[in-house]
């Protein structure tokens, strides 16, 4: 699914415009706990999951920017209309990460991306 058809389903908020980049989106997963997302995405052999993955997580912190930093995963997409501080968009342009919300729960963003055909990440997968 492109990128710009996700922001417009569901109806996301762009906080980085200025970094906006359309492309593919075919993976995505699913954390408030950054050290489970670190975790998950860390099994991932295959650069081309993560090039093409979003993190959905609810977390508003810095911690969220700089888990999709490591991860080399550049589009954060917070839930339940969330809004992060200045400092964390900041933080977002400086590392070149996409940093977009919705209105829809994590439950609810997920349910209908798997809908569209955007698959998650499985722990210990081979890719």
């Amino acid at each position: 699914m492109k990128l710009s058809d996700i922001i417009k389903k569901y109806q996301c908020h762009l906080y980085t415009p200025e970094i906006y980049h359309d492309k593919e989106i075919t993976y995505a997963f699913c954390a408030d706990l950054m050290s489970d997302a670190l975790m998950v995405l860390n099994s991932v052999k295959d650069d081309r999951v993560l090039s093409e993955c979003l993190l959905i997580t609810g977390l508003t912190t810095n911690q969220s920017i700089r888990t999709a930093e490591m991860l080399d995963v550049d589009i954060v997409l917070l839930v339940r209309g969330k809004i992060p501080s200045l400092k964390v968009i900041d933080l977002a342009k400086e590392l070149g990460i996409m940093l977009m919300s919705t209105e829809y729960t994590m439950f609810n963003t997920s349910g209908m991306m798997y809908a569209d055909g955007i698959k998650g990440i499985i722990y210990n997968q081979q890719w």
